[in-house]
């Protein structure tokens, strides 16, 4: 199974746009008349493949509606969804959520040619022994070009070494306005190798997808990221984990840990029952929180940036009276989705 402690997170803009070339936006209660934004929700479902939910017991026919039904509920215009590992899920999340998000990527590693991409590069497996990338991207508006990438580093002796881990590049036309939108999930620690090394790996993969996307896209659009990218911003710090990542893939990552007024991290077990759960299965410590999972954009030479992003929120669905203190025993998965939305003009 995947072990998954990642990050999506949206920072303060301006010191981190500046650094990168971009021009920084800026958090605004308000939107300019007429002005396109985008909302971006990205999720870690944690559903892993048959043999594992019937192995582990991970409960994926229980925890999948739980899942759509927050999807549903915040109605973002465009839905990262990572570790969507199960099949048989997949097509349920497909059908059940298709009035809402008619427009959707297959599952990234799925297939390493065709099948429905307009491009598949990178290191893909074909192999019976290789599962999915588990990354797939769902949208309310047309996606009009569709692309895959699977990583060519990745680190041996781990857990993702045997899948097809990678990222979905789309453009999505909303209205008139164009923009392209990154879905990844990064290479995860595991407690038997070195977090120096898969950290190394990580900062490799963001360098992959800076250079995959620049050739695609060029300075034609704003290119939005998302997902999973296994960055500690807090355990991470002595190490510069998280100003590194911004280094490599040429960007902004956003995160909620830059906001004092939220109270929990996307990862955060002493919260989070199923995460509980998860450390039992996978070996990670009961107490664990960090902020993994980011939300951003890239910048490239020439290319517009969003005119503005709101901070990027953890959504803490369904768990109608919680207080401090007590554990969510709703979450239907051991990271929380993060959202923000952005102005594109």
């Amino acid at each position: 199974m995947l072990s998954r402690r990642t990050a999506t997170a949206l920072t303060s803009a301006a010191a981190a746009a500046l650094l990168f070339g971009g021009t920084a936006p800026t958090a605004s209660a308000g939107t300019q008349a007429g002005a396109t934004t985008l909302s971006v929700l990205a999720f870690n479902v944690d559903l892993g493949t048959a043999v594992v939910d019937s192995t582990q017991n991970e409960q994926a026919a229980r925890r999948t509606p739980v899942i759509e039904q927050i999807v549903r509920q915040h109605n973002a215009d465009v839905v990262v969804l990572d570790e969507q590992f199960n099949n048989s899920s997949t097509a349920d999340i497909n059908s059940k959520l298709a009035d809402l998000y008619p427009y959707r990527t297959p599952v990234v590693g799925q297939t390493c040619s065709g099948g429905g991409w307009t491009g598949v590069s990178g290191n893909c497996s074909s192999s019976w022994f290789v599962i999915n990338g588990g990354t797939m991207i769902l949208s309310k508006y047309p996606i009009t070009a569709q692309y895959a990438h699977v990583f060519a580093n990745s680190t041996y002796g781990t857990w993702d070494y045997h899948a097809d881990k990678g990222a979905a590049l789309v453009r999505v036309n909303k209205n008139g306005s164009s923009a392209w939108v990154v879905g990844t999930h990064l290479q995860a620690d595991e407690s038997d190798v070195s977090t120096d090394t898969t950290q190394s790996t990580r900062l490799g993969q963001l360098a992959e997808i800076r250079a995959w996307v620049d050739g695609i896209v060029g300075s034609s659009a704003p290119v939005l990221i998302g997902g999973d990218l296994n960055v500690e911003y807090f355990h991470g710090q002595s190490r510069g984990d998280y100003a590194n990542a911004q280094s490599a893939v040429g960007g902004v990552l956003g995160t909620p840990a830059t906001d004092p007024s939220q109270p929990r991290t996307t990862m955060d077990c002493p919260v989070s029952a199923w995460c509980q759960y998860m450390a039992d299965v996978e070996t990670f410590p009961k107490d664990y929180r960090d902020d993994l999972d980011y939300l951003g954009y890239l910048n490239a030479p020439g290319r517009p940036v969003p005119a503005a992003m709101s901070t990027v929120k953890i959504d803490f669905d369904p768990q109608a009276g919680w207080t401090p203190g007590g554990q969510d025993t709703l979450a239907p998965s051991d990271h929380y989705p993060v959202e923000a939305t952005f102005q594109l003009n």
